[in-house]
Order: C-alpha cells, then structure tokens, then sequence
C-alpha cells in the first residue's frame, strides 16, 4: 500500500471518507508491507499485510463461505500445476475459458481511451491478472477481493509486483459496501463479478459503483453469465457447488434494470472473437460489416434474449 491510496478510501466502520491515515508502518522500497491505518473519524484500526490493506471486518456469513470456497480452489489449482509463472501468463493461454477472457479484454482496450494515471477499479480481482494488464498500460490500479488468498485472491498480486516491474494496490473489501471513497476513480472493470450478488445485493452493487466512480466515469461490465428464456441455467453452478462461491445467474434485462435504477446510461456491447494468443501480439482489427449498426445490435440482442448462450458484456456510463 502506498499512501496516496488513502485519499480514495472510506472507513468500512463508520464510513467517513478519506479519514484514514498510517498509524504504524514497515515499508521497502516499493510500498508499505505491514502496518496499521487508522480512521480519524472513529479510531477504528485495520492491518496492513504483505502490502494489502484489509478493509473488510465481520464479513457476513455468505462472504465467509466463499472466501473459504475460493481458498479450497486454490489448493486444486495448486495440485493441477498452476504456480505464479502460470498465473502471469493471463489471460494470453490456450484454454477454452480464457479465450472468453482475453476476447473481452482486447475489446474494452480498443473501445475505451484508457490513459495513463487514471484510476481503475478492478472488482473481484481474483487472479489479479486484469489488474495487472490495466497497470502496465500506465493506469493506477486499485484491485479489490473479498480474499487475500494466494491464486484465488489478493497475494496472486506477488506473481505481478515482487520483482517492481508494475504496481497496483489492493484492498480486502466486500463489492456491495466499498470501503472506496466516494468519486475516486475514472473506471471500474467487473469481469465475472456481479454474478456473486443476491439480487438485493446486485443492485447494492451497482449502487455503489455509480458512487466511487467520477462524473463521466464508466463501469464495465464482462462476461456475466445469463440466464434465458429456453434456456432457463436451474443448474447453473452445480459442478462448483462444493467450493460455496454465491453463484447466482440472471436474465439480461435484470442487469439492465439495475445499472439503469442504480443511475447509469447502459447499453450491452459484442466483442467479437480474439485469435491473440499472446500480449505481445497487436490487437485484432474488427472486421467491418455492411449491415448497419443498429441492425447488427438488434438481431444480437434478439439471439440472446430468445435462446442464446451468450455471456453479458454492458458498459455503464455515470452521467457528467
């Protein structure tokens, strides 16, 4: 943790704002490793360790669970060869779930005008690798998960930072109360996140999206899983069950619904296929089509709405 991080902070106690100072500090030469902040508002104290600062105290019971779950994952990562040479090769493998992966991030890189020392939230960083991505690309990264576990959870960020190559921050927060200061970052990235919400708590979620990010900010949504009408998913999740991860999956519109009550302009975006296999490769150049784009988007929105086994792709902009 660096201290220009604490000006984006909010106490998850009392919620004061950008109150929180180091009360106790061990720091190289690259960040604070281990320590104490402090909130100026109510004296609460919350550790820093191996640089994550841990803002995240008594979290609900259904966070605990799958905190747990993520790390049980890990240790089957682990025991089927994943290591942090393998994990700094994200999203670039040849792996069927990847390509998904590395196909959203090529285009939100080619749509959006990213610049250097903007602010980015990447929320349920899990892996870390996307926070890493966006902070070779000169971005200030805030990575944000419920754990700090290693391959599943903040510390995958050592993989990334150890040799000070790159650097991003990270912080142990729950997505539905962000201990992020209100209008305190430019993006937010949210790839396979928004899933692991109730429905009370999806919309809570992109409640305080809308809050941390700054008028004219955008909010990326990535691959969500989607729930439709011939294909309603009642078991969706179900040869993950064992590791607890609050899976749930919706229809389209309920996203929509939710970004759009929560405050946001959305519209639902189409990357197309990726055949990049590494980072060093230049993004592909989308073909152009003759059909206008009106009419590409709404026969797409019509094959996911009726049958489609498609995953949701939404950019959320917050007015300004």
């Amino acid at each position: 943790m660096r201290p220009d991080l604490l000006a984006r902070l909010r106490c998850p106690r009392c919620e004061a704002e950008r109150r929180l100072d180091v009360a106790d500090a061990q720091a190289d030469e690259h960040e604070v490793r281990h320590g104490l902040v402090r909130c100026a508002a109510c004296g609460a104290e919350f550790a820093i360790a191996d640089g994550i600062i841990e803002l995240l105290p008594n979290p609900p019971e259904h966070i605990a669970r799958e905190a747990a779950g993520l790390g049980r994952f890990a240790a089957v990562m682990r025991a089927d060869g994943w290591d942090c040479a393998r994990i700094r090769e994200l999203p670039y493998v040849d792996l069927p779930y990847w390509w998904g992966q590395r196909r959203a991030f090529d285009y939100w890189i080619e749509q959006l005008p990213f610049a250097a020392g903007e602010w980015l939230l990447d929320l349920g960083a899990n892996t870390c690798w996307a926070s890493a991505e966006f902070a070779r690309r000169g971005l200030s990264v805030i990575a944000v998960d419920i754990t700090t576990i290693e391959l599943q959870g903040l510390r995958s960020a050592e993989c990334f930072i150890a040799d000070g190559s790159l650097y991003f921050e990270r912080v142990q927060s729950s997505m539905a109360d962000l201990a992020i200061a209100s209008e305190s970052v430019d993006y937010v990235f949210c790839c396979e996140t928004l899933h692991h919400n109730g429905r009370a708590a999806l919309r809570q979620t992109l409640r305080e999206c809308h809050r941390v990010l700054r008028p004219g900010g955008s909010l990326l949504v990535v691959n969500e899983p989607l729930r439709f009408p011939l294909r309603p998913k009642r078991d969706h999740a179900s040869e993950v069950a064992e590791f607890e991860g609050n899976e749930h999956v919706y229809f389209l519109h309920e996203y929509l619904l939710a970004a759009l009550r929560a405050g946001f302009r959305a519209s639902v975006r189409y990357p197309r296929n990726s055949p990049r296999r590494s980072r060093e490769e230049p993004a592909p150049v989308p073909p152009s089509s003759r059909k206008p784009r009106i009419v590409r988007q709404a026969y797409s929105t019509w094959k996911l709405a009726a049958a489609g086994d498609a995953s949701l792709n939404m950019l959320c902009r917050k007015p300004g």
